[in-house]
């Protein structure tokens, strides 16, 4: 057994999965959680495309790093029949009418008891506090917009909630600071889990929080804005926190990275773009276009894409090495044909984990 996984560990993960289906013991050998392998650390980037008429033509795709390589996912089901998905560190949710979840590489949705707030486009993350037995892991749901009888709640507390499956309960915790009112969804904020916080940035407004997920408390409302920004995306990069924004430079549009030091705030530029690339993801270099431009990221690698452009969807990434800090960047491949016409496209940047699956009831 112990050659068996030795051997399964040098597999890429498409024959990994694969090999995961050939027997019982194989399956076991390969979802134990003491199973580890080289390419189960790399962060792949997960895309969900809803159709404009039909959920049946909905498609997900996986881009693997290490084969440089997309891959057509089996369609996902909506359990809901609701355009409400999110996708967040290995699990695809939907929000409304009914908060459920499933690990992106299984098709097994679990329902929650009902959010205290149900919204639309909140901020996500999957978080593990240790605790043992059961699941290890626990949701934060931040923000979103709130309806009610159809239209939006303008009064809406901002409400920040955190869900533990094994009790299948919500807390409901201090709210988002008023600050971000104008904009409390995920398309006007980004966030990233940090050591024990969930950082909340305004995309444009460049206004910056943090929750401690200890001790339930937000810190106080600062403005992280490099010069020139335009607007940015917050990430988690390693043992980095990473600001990743279009700026308007002398020399015209750029995107750049910077380290966050999360103490003081200060930032230090680490990495452009090349103005190769850049110009890749658009049609033109107009600054309208530049304003359709995404960013996610998470361990060492940071992807930039064109949420716009569907079916080409271009995109790049940016690998940063632990070693010396060091950023390459490289053009991502096409996805695979045939691609539908999708009116929503939802991306996010994951581990891929084998080992995600639901105590027997």
């Amino acid at each position: 057994l112990d050659l068996t996984q030795l051997i399964f560990s040098s597999l890429p993960l498409p024959s990994l999965l694969r090999a995961s289906a050939v027997c019982k013991l194989w399956n076991s050998l390969i979802s134990s959680p003491s199973f580890t392998s080289p390419c189960l650390s790399y962060p792949w980037f997960f895309l969900f495309g809803l159709h404009n008429t039909s959920s049946r033509n909905n498609q997900s795709f996986a881009f693997d790093p290490l084969s440089n390589a997309w891959f057509l996912l089996p369609r996902l089901d909506d359990p809901s029949s609701s355009s409400a998905f999110l996708g967040s560190n290995g699990f695809f949710f939907t929000t409304t009418p009914n908060f459920c979840y499933t690990p992106v590489l299984k098709s097994a949705w679990r329902f929650t008891s009902p959010l205290k707030f149900s919204r639309l486009n909140p901020l996500l993350g999957v978080f593990y506090d240790g605790s043992s037995g059961g699941f290890g892991f626990k949701f934060i749901v931040v923000g979103g917009v709130r309806f009610i009888g159809g239209l939006v709640d303008i009064e809406d507390r901002l409400a920040v909630e955190i869900y533990d499956p094994n009790r299948d309960s919500w807390e409901l915790c201090p709210a988002l600071p008023a600050d971000f009112r104008s904009g409390n969804s995920s398309q006007s904020l980004s966030s990233a889990l940090f050591k024990g916080k969930f950082y909340v940035s305004g995309i444009y407004s460049c206004f910056i929080s943090s929750f401690d997920l200890r001790n339930r408390v937000w810190s106080e409302v600062q403005t992280l804005r490099p010069p020139g920004v335009i607007f940015s995306f917050l990430i988690s990069c390693n043992d980095m926190l990473v600001l990743a924004g279009m700026c308007n430079a002398p020399r015209g549009p750029s995107f750049n990275l910077w380290k966050i030091d999360e103490t003081t705030l200060e930032f230090s530029e680490i990495s452009i773009m090349p103005q190769s690339l850049l110009h890749s993801l658009v049609e033109s270099e107009e600054d309208e276009n530049f304003a359709s431009l995404k960013c996610v990221g998470m361990g060492n690698l940071i992807y930039v894409f064109n949420e716009e452009y569907h079916q080409k969807y271009p995109s790049c990434l940016c690998e940063i090495s632990a070693e010396n800090g060091k950023c390459s960047w490289r053009r991502v491949p096409r996805l695979p044909l045939p691609v539908n016409k999708f009116h929503k496209v939802i991306s996010f940047c994951s581990t891929v984990s084998l080992t995600h699956s639901f105590p027997q009831q």
